[in-house]
């Protein structure tokens, strides 16, 4: 990670002598620099050392948490010294976003540490349903901020370059063709490199748009989602584009697919770093510096991959996503289902005790359901890709279990009937299954309020 701080003192410039603020910061990324390298076991004791106090905070200040832990008869000890129990801990219930949005304010600690600093609060941007509402602290803020730091880190990145990012913006900023310039990449880096020049677009531009502003920019680093990146690379392979400046793309908010990251490769010759992270605890995991899983960011949150009986997965095995928010005393989730499913992964060869997700599966409601009850994630976009040319596409399940295959065409290419039946036969070899395939020709796929894209989009009924 390559910056300029800049001092605070009169008269030195250099080596830098930082704020109160920011050097709390940087005490709290030096701290992390060192734990990534713990042992697994010694990661686990401290997270359990934490849990204790969130534990005991969440069961003395918020109504929620004292009629669950008394119900579930789990209540833990009112002292955050006392040792951490795995039986007990084992009944704590599971709670899903259904269940934390009618809780409401009976999450909301009626007596949290004032030495945590300000309150803030956090509403989902999800794809559909009502948002969830968390409030943060501002020492979860650090926190963030001092992770964020870890991402630049590990991924070597040059603080004073360009940044150019295409994601939702509110109020109808950075709209195209030309978006927005700023200085400062964000909060995390402002104190480090405040200059540094950044350019926006709003994701509610055209592909062409994006491409034309991506070559015109010509940033070091962008940060884009997913399906908007699969969807540029089609334009580039297809126009010959070039961004010379460009290192590196980071992909947030969506699930990557495999295809896509290797299409980056191909056509921009870049490599791409991934996130995972979730607006109502903040980054998850990041991509490991040298292989293309991820580390779960055990000093922040503790992260469960449970199986359909509640048990840990073991590496290779797939399951749901439940996390607890080891700093938050605002408002504590304990064991929150976040509708997610990943993979674990074996222990790094990078030495790093932090977990390891092999990757990140996609959300519950995204399982495509086949006529005799079973349910998997579907992998179809290499396929689709191997068939047939097109800009983008979206799979939707309907309620009577047939699909429909929605396709952006790119322009002067039409779908074709020859296109029709590949993409048909491609989808029912990848999901081993002859489903009854609808090809929807459309102009565009809708996007949710934040911007985001589902690949693959569920009318089923959930089994009950």
């Amino acid at each position: 990670m390559t910056w300029s701080p800049r001092s605070t003192v009169h008269g030195i410039a250099w080596p830098a002598v930082p704020d109160p603020a920011t050097s709390t910061l940087l005490a709290v990324a030096w701290q992390l620099d060192q734990t990534q390298w713990w042992p697994s076991d010694e990661l686990a004791r401290h997270q359990q050392l934490q849990l204790a106090q969130v534990l005991a905070h969440a069961r003395a200040s918020t109504a929620h948490y004292a009629d669950t832990f008394a119900a579930a008869g789990c209540a833990p000890s009112s002292d955050p010294g006392a040792p951490f129990d795995p039986e007990a801990w084992a009944r704590v219930p599971v709670m899903t976003r259904e269940q934390l949005i009618a809780a409401g304010p009976r999450l909301a600690s009626r007596a949290y540490p004032s030495t945590h600093g300000r309150i803030d609060e956090v509403v989902t941007s999800r794809t559909s349903g009502e948002p969830v509402r968390v409030r943060t602290t501002g020492v979860t803020g650090l926190l963030w901020k001092a992770i964020t730091l870890r991402d630049h880190a590990w991924h070597r990145r040059d603080l004073r370059a360009r940044l150019g990012t295409i994601r939702h913006v509110a109020d109808g900023g950075a709209a195209p063709p030309d978006g927005a310039r700023a200085a400062g990449w964000g909060p995390a880096t402002a104190p480090l490199a405040p200059d540094a020049p950044v350019s926006a677009l709003s994701v509610a531009s055209t592909t062409e748009e994006q491409v034309a502003w991506l070559v015109r920019e010509d940033p070091a680093y962008l940060v884009v989602y997913p399906t908007v990146l699969d969807a540029m690379l089609t334009v580039i392979a297809r126009t010959g584009a070039r961004v010379p400046s460009l290192r590196q793309v980071r992909t947030i908010s969506e699930a990557l697919s495999p295809d896509t990251r290797a299409r980056c490769a191909e056509i921009l010759g870049v490599p791409l770093v991934d996130t995972y992270s979730a607006q109502e605890v903040g980054y998850l995991a990041l991509q490991c510096p040298d292989h293309p899983h991820y580390h779960v960011q055990a000093e922040r949150l503790l992260v469960e991959i449970l199986d359909d009986h509640g048990a840990p997965c073991p590496p290779g095995a797939i399951g749901r996503v439940v996390v607890t928010d080891l700093h938050n005393f605002a408002t504590p989730l304990i064991r929150y289902d976040l509708g997610d499913f990943a993979e674990v992964g074996p222990p790094c060869p990078c030495g790093r005790g932090l977990p390891v997700l092999t990757r990140i599966v996609g959300r519950r409601r995204g399982m495509l359901r086949y006529p005799d009850g079973r349910t998997a994630w579907p992998v179809f976009t290499v396929a689709c890709r191997q068939a047939a040319r097109y800009r983008q596409c979206q799979l939707v399940q309907d309620a009577d279990l047939a699909l429909r295959l929605r396709v952006v065409p790119e322009p002067g290419l039409a779908i074709d009937d020859a296109a029709r039946a590949a993409l048909v036969a491609a989808l029912r070899r990848a999901l081993g299954h002859p489903f009854a395939v609808t090809i929807e020709v459309v102009d565009a796929l809708d996007r949710s309020p934040a911007g985001k894209l589902e690949e693959f989009v569920s009318r089923v009924a959930p089994s009950r």
